[in-house]
């Protein structure tokens, strides 16, 4: 019988890095490959997204939306546009969560935890409203920190 429920974490990976830069506001990216879940398996995600600088000073109010698009059959994404670069479809269904910014033009490390993940291979899409475009600079990331519970 378990008595005692462990955290294990796993390397980090960095999603989003130069898809990031110069992003407009509403705009929507997507990573450019898929992260394998299928194979690694793990069952919750902490994500940090890393801003360093906006053409101006965000909206009060503002935020990121974090998507997750699954490849469920092993072939085809589920947003009606096989994932691609140039015409993901977000919505209610592939919504994660968001990362709040600050109404302040600098730089910014915005953490979302504990997101379910499901045993396939998706790609992350982050929709930017929060009322400003990011800088042209190679320097915006987001990265995603897997983890599993380990029960002994």
């Amino acid at each position: 019988m378990a008595n005692k429920i462990l955290w294990h974490p796993e390397s980090v990976a960095t999603l989003l890095a130069a898809e990031l830069n110069n992003m407009a506001n509403a705009a929507t990216v997507i990573d450019g490959a898929d992260y394998d879940n299928a194979t690694n398996q793990f069952q919750l995600a902490d994500f940090l997204l890393h801003l360093i600088d906006f053409d101006a000073a965000p909206t009060a109010g503002g935020y990121f939306e974090l998507h997750i698009i699954y490849k469920l059959d092993g072939t085809l994404y589920g947003d009606g546009e096989h994932g691609d670069l140039g015409g993901v479809v977000v919505s209610g269904a592939t919504f994660m969560g968001v990362f709040p910014v600050a109404a302040t033009d600098g730089a910014q490390h915005i953490q979302l935890i504990g997101v379910p993940l499901s045993p396939f291979a998706f790609r992350v899409a982050v929709v930017n409203k929060c009322g400003q475009d990011l800088t042209a600079v190679d320097t915006h990331w987001l990265k995603i920190c897997p983890y599993n519970h380990e029960v002994q």
